[in-house]
């Protein structure tokens, strides 16, 4: 009965440190999964775009029929989805 204090403090010292790490990875944790839907999202456009090029025999040809695409001053924008965009050179 002397150890009750002690148990009674460890316990709580335990909660804190499991508090302590549940509020420092689970925002760490949904930061990771938004970043891995954009990260996606980013891919599928690329390959999409990537595969859309090549069926055409230049980039000029690209330019004047593609209607999917906003081409401005060296990037290429989804019409639809204006935040995915793709750097290009001349």
């Amino acid at each position: 009965m002397k150890d009750e204090g002690f148990l009674l403090a460890d316990s709580l010292l335990s909660l804190m440190i499991f508090v302590m790490i549940t509020s420092i990875l689970l925002p760490a944790a949904l930061l990771l999964v938004q970043y891995d839907v954009k990260t996606k999202e980013q891919l599928d456009f690329n390959r999409h775009l990537y595969i859309v090029m090549n069926g055409y025999e230049d980039f000029d040809e690209f330019k004047d029929q593609s209607k999917g695409y906003v081409i401005s001053q060296g990037e290429i924008c989804d019409k639809d989805e204006k935040d995915l965009c793709i750097v290009y050179k001349n």
